[in-house]
């Protein structure tokens, strides 16, 4: 059978296969003489992310006694549908056996159906001179916004086709009132087990995280950091929410909380001193950080301990990249920009690709991590830029140029033509990215870089900000005055709300919008997208 792979994007791909077998049912029954066919013999179905399909097989038992045969799903070696998840009084009326298999990771999977003969007639199901039908349904679950961009690869893609005629105003939050201290602001969320996670953007003030129910937006907890310097965006990633904090003493730590109750879990440090945040990058038991003392570091997300650091030339406002070998970081190296591509498990070097367009760095903030594309390429801002604030929530202020790095060549592959302000997304080949000079929201190929067409900025508004999310008929761009979706194939605007700001697409699937064109106001609005 195939492994499975847990590539987000990816197709889910079910095969399987009929066999017999004997098994007990409380005691061990005797083995009964039975012969059987199965229609088909093998069979198949693609699902992708956020969907459903369907395994029918129709098994026609022409002799034996006694006992029944129970069906048993098998996918990657564990059994994920048992008898108990077949609905009898549907089977006895109409001969059919349905089993639910839900909440898979997006991936590609092998299965078997087995059929097992039993003596408990509470495993009940085909008996001799029968013929009934087993059928499977197999859902994919659409994957959570966990990180900067949504996952470790950063690509701000979420796979799921959207009607804007089904989208409405879910709820708004804001920042609890009582906080003297000068920003007062929101970073960007993450999204998982049901709430939507959210920090405070504080300069030396009272830090907190808040999980808030997606339905509605009721609290359902809160921890407070203490007095800090500076508070990031939230990461979230099997059942744990991850915190990265500076405290007055400048000592900068990872904090890890129970996504359940918001109960504190472990604490992870890194070298740096007033740094703001990108969320954290959780990737393959890992959580990774990218620090202001130019290191990257591994810490398990299990409890905390340190797997490895190195120097990777980086500031803050960044978050390393991640796939299932190699840790990506836009930095320096022997104080030139350029891409450093580490082992993953190990951090062991890999390459240094030099970035040529860009300029010695200032020592100010990243305010970029870099993106991974479908053809082993990695997509990042040429150079750092600042934006005059500390603060998390804020904006980069500089436009930069785009480069691709071909990882296996180990060289530049293209830079993009213009200069861009959002953080791109990237989906099907396409990359995507508004700039404002002019202000144009453009589909880049992903192949080359050249354009394949741009949407321009609406009458009234004046600029692109903050960053781009696709879906697969859908992308959506934040102006200084409102949030658009644009309809991939007519490529005109199908819907707008009247407040820009950061964006995240959750599962259920909520549109988030923590409000705010250059820094945040304090508060968020849910959009219901279905």
């Amino acid at each position: 059978m195939c492994p499975k792979r847990l590539d987000v994007g990816k197709v889910l791909a079910i095969a399987a296969m009929v066999t017999l077998a004997a098994c007990g049912g409380g005691s061990t029954p005797p083995v009964l003489p039975l012969s059987s066919s199965v229609s088909p013999p093998s069979g198949s179905t693609q699902v992708v992310e956020g969907n459903s399909g369907q395994l029918a097989f129709t098994v026609s038992v022409s002799a034996g006694a006694g006992g029944p045969a129970v069906p048993m799903l098998t996918l990657d070696s564990s059994v994920v549908a048992l008898q108990g998840s077949v609905d009898t009084s549907v089977a006895n009326q109409y001969g059919v056996r349905l089993a639910t298999v839900t909440g898979l990771a997006p991936g590609a999977y092998s299965g078997q159906v087995t059929f097992r003969l039993c003596s408990d007639m509470s495993c009940a199901t085909v008996y001799a001179g029968s013929t009934q039908t087993f059928t499977y349904t197999v859902t994919v679950s659409l994957a959570e916004w966990e990180t900067f961009q949504r996952n470790a690869a950063h690509t701000g893609f979420v796979d799921v086709a959207l009607d804007p005629a089904a989208f409405k105003l879910a709820w708004t939050w804001s920042r609890p009132a009582g906080d003297p201290e000068p920003i007062g602001g929101v970073n960007a969320v993450a999204s998982g087990a049901g709430n939507v996670y959210i920090t405070k953007d504080v300069y030396f003030g009272q830090g907190a995280v808040y999980a808030l129910s997606e339905v509605d937006g009721a609290l359902a907890w809160s921890y407070d950091l203490g007095r800090m310097a500076s508070e990031g965006p939230a990461a979230f990633s099997n059942d744990n929410v991850y915190v990265t904090s500076t405290d007055p003493a400048a000592n900068c730590v990872t904090w890890a909380l129970d996504a359940a109750g918001g109960t504190y879990k472990f604490r992870m440090q890194t070298q740096c001193q007033w740094s703001s945040f990108f969320a954290s990058t959780v990737s393959s038991g890992a959580v990774l950080d990218a620090a202001q003392g130019g290191s990257i570091y591994s810490f398990s997300a299990a409890d905390g301990s340190l797997q490895w650091s190195v120097a990777a030339g980086s500031y803050d406002q960044s978050t390393p990249a991640a796939d299932a070998n190699y840790v990506y970081q836009y930095g320096s190296s022997g104080g030139s920009p350029a891409l450093n591509v580490f082992d993953r498990k190990t951090g062991a070097s890999i390459a240094s690709i030099a970035d040529p367009f860009a300029i010695s760095f200032s020592g100010y903030s990243m305010f970029s991590a870099p993106m991974l594309g479908a053809a082993g390429e990695a997509i990042a801002f040429s150079n750092n830029s600042f934006s005059g604030r500390a603060a998390s929530s804020s904006e980069q202020f500089d436009s930069r140029v785009l480069v691709s790095y071909d990882i296996a060549k180990k060289a530049y592959a293209w830079r993009a033509a213009s200069a861009y302000l959002t953080h791109p997304a990237i989906a099907n080949g396409v990359v995507y990215a508004a700039r404002n000079a002019p202000a144009t929201l453009d589909a880049l190929s992903e192949a080359d870089g050249h354009v394949l067409w741009s949407w321009p900025i609406p009458a009234g508004d004046t600029s692109f900000h903050r960053n781009v999310v696709v879906t697969r008929n859908l992308v959506f761009v934040s102006t200084d005055t409102s949030v658009y979706a644009i309809d991939l194939n007519t490529r005109q605007s199908v819907w707008s709300y009247p407040n820009p700001g950061m964006l995240a697409i959750s599962a259920l699937p909520n549109l988030y919008i923590a409000t705010g064109a250059t820094i945040s106001d304090g508060n968020l609005v849910a959009i219901k997208l279905r």
